[in-house]
């Protein structure tokens, strides 16, 4: 028993100098090795889970952690590795108590702080978020990773010049800090400082060359950049074996707008595809769970339907506007909130899909709880200053999946108005491809995309049959023609007043769109011809052809 003992001990000593020198292969060995002949070694538990970790390998890293913790449940590195790995799943709420059980046991531990901080960003808490951020600061005065974080959650919460000011203490901090600059770009691009935002990207590139999604936002400022010899680099770079797959994704995206300039569309769509499998497997695990809950397991809820609404008084009056993205819902959230009495806008706030949804992944029970709905979802739109005395209630929320809960809408505010922004869906899937929608899991994989485009059309028709005169249609290109005639009609069914102002949304500095169309709000409303997508019809026949709203 000693000889194992000590054999185990020396074995454990040489796979930490391998692991510490980054021989992962070797020491993931000899821990194994270790773990054969002591089972129940801490150390060895805790060290193998976090060289898993360290090598994405989370499936096999959760379990070893778990053991890690229940052996020693004192030990703060162990919950801060796990909920770590949890939050690579996804699965935040879990990571969240995990960090907390860890600065429990530490009340110092800065990458606990930092990481419950990332884990309430994702959750959309950006109040909490924000605070731990502020929190990891103070015990990480150096941590160029926090500034730059918490700047995000800053600009999330409107607070633009504290976020450009923290984005570049981060810059300060380390100079070369690639994501930081990409970041403080995107932020100038928002609020249209397109000059500093190509800067930006220009210094994000310099400091990362194989960073091909600042390359690729650069491009979309400078359409010009994209000449043949920067189509040869971007290829030279996408061979690298070691490049990351997002950076492969954004590597096609580039080549397809490069074959677009060219006017090359099967080239140019044969790159997006090729683009989005890339980004898709950049966070596999993370979407498969996305999809599953957006394809299968929403589309098939009943319990919406069953609810009493009986004594659910509301005096709010939101407006709702639904859709499938890319379908025009930005400019017009702009256009309601620009009138003579400025309306809060919400944008894609997200408050009932957020709150419904993890009940529903929780499978807890809907059917009793519509009162307690009602006062968590009002206090949500509190908390995110939607309710301002002079607005008489009324505030506008783009979260567009909104379709979904448009029962529970109906049955929580009576006095809502719900406004179906319909765009020709060829033109709104093709958007969807050329802008990369990020964590919009569905949206990588055009199989999805029309699944997706389907269940939304499918609820939409079943509402207006349940409930007549409850939506109200927009069709985008006709607003886009006739963009007065049509928003007096918007305005007169949201029950506000129209003026001119409403058209001149562009001309406001305070409205800030976090969506691929920041740009659209920055000019005039402009005619746009449908019939430039027909070149993909084609392309998109072998998915399009059973369904009979793609015509």
């Amino acid at each position: 028993m000693e000889k194992n003992n000590l054999q185990a001990k020396q074995t454990l000593s040489i796979a930490y100098e391998n692991h510490r020198k980054g021989n992962l292969k070797l020491a993931q060995n000899l821990y194994e090795k270790v773990l054969k002949i002591d089972s129940s070694n801490f150390n060895t538990i805790f060290l193998l889970g976090s060289l898993f970790l360290q090598t994405k390998n989370f499936h096999k890293a959760i379990p070893l952690l778990e053991k890690a913790v229940s052996i020693q449940p004192q030990h703060a590195n162990s919950f801060q590795n796990l909920g770590f790995a949890y939050i690579e799943l996804g699965e935040f709420e879990k990571a969240k108590e995990l960090f907390i059980k860890a600065i429990k046991i530490e009340p110092n531990h800065g990458d606990a702080h930092f990481n419950l901080a990332n884990a309430y960003k994702q959750l959309r808490d950006f109040k909490k978020a924000k605070e731990f951020y502020e929190k990891t600061i103070k015990i990480q005065p150096s941590n160029s990773s926090a500034y730059n974080n918490y700047a995000n959650v800053c600009k999330q919460l409107g607070e633009f010049t504290i976020a450009i000011k923290s984005y570049n203490k981060a810059i300060e901090l380390k100079p070369n800090h690639a994501r930081a600059h990409h970041n403080l770009a995107n932020t100038y691009n928002q609020l249209g400082e397109y000059s500093k935002a190509t800067n930006s990207f220009k210094e994000a590139f310099k400091y990362q060359p194989t960073n091909l999604e600042s390359l690729y936002n650069w491009s979309e400022l400078e359409g010009e950049i994209l000449d043949l010899e920067l189509r040869k680099k971007i290829i030279f770079i996408m061979k690298d074996e070691k490049i990351p797959k997002k950076d492969l994704a954004y590597g096609n995206f580039l080549l397809s707008k490069y074959e677009f300039n060219q006017q090359n569309f099967e080239k140019e769509f044969q790159y997006l595809i090729k683009g989005h499998k890339s980004y898709f497997e950049s966070k596999e695990y993370f979407f498969e769970k996305g999809i599953n809950y957006w394809l299968n397991d929403l589309p098939k809820m009943q319990e919406l339907e069953k609810l009493n609404a009986n004594n659910v008084n509301n005096d709010l009056k939101p407006i709702f506007i639904i859709g499938v993205p890319r379908c025009g819902s930005t400019v017009v959230e702009k256009v309601l909130a620009s009138g003579s009495k400025h309306i809060p806008v919400g944008e894609e706030c997200g408050v009932i899909s957020y709150y419904v949804g993890e009940k529903i992944l929780k499978k807890e029970d809907l059917s009793s709880n519509l009162l307690e709905m009602k006062e968590k979802i009002n206090n949500r739109y509190k908390e995110l200053g939607l309710l301002k005395k002079d607005s008489n209630f009324t505030f506008t929320d783009k979260t567009l999946d909104n379709f979904f809960f448009l029962e529970l809408i109906k049955k929580i505010f009576p006095k809502a108005k719900v406004i179906n922004c319909k765009r020709d869906p060829l033109s709104s899937i093709i958007s969807i491809l050329k802008n990369n929608l990020g964590d919009v899991s569905w949206a990588h994989n055009l199989k999805h995309i029309f699944l997706y485009f389907d269940t939304y059309y499918k609820k939409i028709k079943n509402i207006k049959k349940k409930y007549p005169g409850y939506i109200y249609d927009l069709e985008f290109e006709n607003f886009q023609n006739n963009p007065e005639s049509e928003s007096k009609k918007l305005m007169k069914f949201c029950e506000l007043s129209w003026d001119k102002k409403c058209l001149e949304f562009y001309k406001r500095k305070d409205l800030i769109s976090y969506t691929a169309s920041h740009k659209q709000i920055r000019k005039p409303i402009y005619k746009v011809s449908k019939n430039k997508n027909q070149p993909y019809k084609l392309m998109l026949s072998n998915y399009s052809k059973k369904y009979d709203w793609f015509k």
